[in-house]
């Protein structure tokens, strides 16, 4: 009989176990637009408009903000996606991070690069089966 009753009692933990989904967690994502910037060898800095936008899987409370930038926030309250626009001048990567409304965690994270172009030194070569040059 004792048997019986572990039996039954690990048949119905397991039922349990089994009747409750594990609920996927999709991730926050947030996206730039563009990416990178391109500047030229005689550059110093980047001028471009920039949009962040991000998507939640459901209502969240949160900062958009730029590291190294403390006045520029943008904030929502029980939103599922939301976008951002700014001019941005800069002479490094941007990192952009939403985080809670704390400012203390942050939920997901994109980089804007900055590239700069590098002087392309070109020397033609004689090509032996050419005979005009």
């Amino acid at each position: 009989m004792l048997a019986v009753a572990w039996i039954v009692a690990g048949h119905c933990g397991l039922a349990r176990a089994m009747a409750t989904p594990a609920v996927p967690t999709d991730p926050i994502r947030l996206e730039l637009s563009p990416r990178l910037c391109t500047i030229g060898s005689k550059e110093a800095q980047c001028e471009i408009r920039v949009r962040a936008s991000w998507h939640a899987p459901h209502d969240e409370s949160l900062c958009l903000v730029i590291v190294d930038r403390p006045d520029i926030r943008r904030c929502w309250e029980h939103y599922s996606e939301g976008t951002f626009t700014i001019d941005l001048t800069f002479s490094d990567d941007v990192r952009f991070q939403l985080k809670d409304p704390a400012l203390r965690e942050v939920l997901a994270s994109e980089t804007l690069r900055l590239i700069r172009e590098a002087v392309r030194y070109r020397h033609k070569r004689w090509q032996p089966w050419n005979v005009f040059d």
